[in-house]
């Protein structure tokens, strides 16, 4: 590492270190004076060299993560299943994103790590993000799927189990480019038409378009979790981290368009199915908790959006 120890001010580690967010996020913190950053991956995968690379999975007990957690004064735990993989397995899912939060929570405490960031997601909340509703941390969740219910369980644990300085950010719907090519998250809407737009010439929403959604900066939930992460400047608790305005879908797509346009490439032709569905008021996540915080998501969405078609102009033929 290009630190000596002396020079060491903070020491954060990253589980899922090689995903979409965890990727950006470690060389975000590797770029920062004082901080050692080591990454957990399940596979060899291309990081700054002064991070620590561990190969490994938290659900397997061979020692590697509590190597990860010894001395450590943070733990930003990322690793789990995506919403795709966990609608594929709902079963094992849950299973497994417990059972790697308990170990994460435990070997935390045995190491003596001070904090844990935990990533959740906005869809704990559930069937309460209706039309018109007003989500806040205090808001009942109601959890539809594997993947959210497993996530409201960790996030209960690591709370309860976990090291003393636990916060818990439930992630809206993040955009931007991935740290390199070999991330894949073309599941999530942006990217995933972004990536269409290249390889086809054409934006094809799977519904009418009209569904609400907060979508903010990949740039800004790094930037916020690395804040957190190296700092003792945020209570322990759960925290909605979104942009805090909603955006319909369809309006995205055409932000889009004009972005492939605005960065001199055709512009794509955008394709929905008819709908005789009604325009709702949207809901809207809170954001003010964190905000009151000195946290906030500042940066257009329209600046994240651009990112990502450069990125994928620049990955054409690794995405068809």
């Amino acid at each position: 590492m290009n630190l000596v120890d002396d020079e060491v001010t903070q020491t954060v580690a990253v589980t899922g270190a090689g995903g979409y967010v965890g990727s950006r996020l470690v060389r975000l913190l590797a770029a920062r004076p004082g901080v050692a950053v080591r990454a957990l991956t399940r596979a060899p995968c291309p990081l700054p060299d002064d991070v620590e690379q561990f190969i490994g999975d938290v659900l397997v007990n061979d020692g590697g993560l509590a190597k990860l957690l010894d001395g450590a004064d943070t733990v930003v735990h990322l690793a789990g299943p995506n919403e795709v993989e966990a609608a594929a397995d709902p079963g094992h899912t849950v299973v497994d994103v417990v059972s790697a939060a308990m170990r994460v929570a435990e070997d935390g405490v045995r190491a003596g790590v001070a904090r844990a960031v935990y990533i959740s997601t906005v869809h704990v909340y559930g069937a309460s993000l209706r039309p018109g509703a007003h989500v806040d941390e205090g808001t009942p969740c109601e959890p539809q799927s594997a993947y959210a219910i497993g996530r409201l369980a960790a996030e209960e644990l690591l709370s309860a189990y976990g090291p003393p300085g636990t916060v818990v950010f439930r992630l809206t719907n993040a955009v931007g480019a991935p740290a390199s090519g070999g991330v894949q998250r073309s599941s999530l809407v942006a990217n995933d038409l972004c990536r269409q737009g290249v390889t086809t010439g054409r934006l094809r929403l799977r519904g009418d378009g009209l569904q609400w959604r907060d979508f903010v900066a990949l740039s800004d939930v790094c930037r916020i979790v690395a804040d957190v992460a190296v700092s003792n400047r945020l209570d322990p608790g759960i925290y909605n981290l979104g942009h805090g305005r909603p955006l319909r879908v369809r309006d995205l797509a055409a932000m889009i368009q004009d972005e492939f346009e605005a960065a001199g490439a055709d512009r794509p032709v955008l394709e929905m199915p008819a709908s005789e569905a009604v325009e709702t008021n949207p809901p809207k996540v809170s954001v003010a908790r964190l905000a009151r915080a000195g946290f906030r998501a500042v940066s257009p969405i329209r600046g994240a959006v651009a990112e990502t078609i450069q990125f994928c102009l620049a990955h054409r033929e690794e995405l068809r």
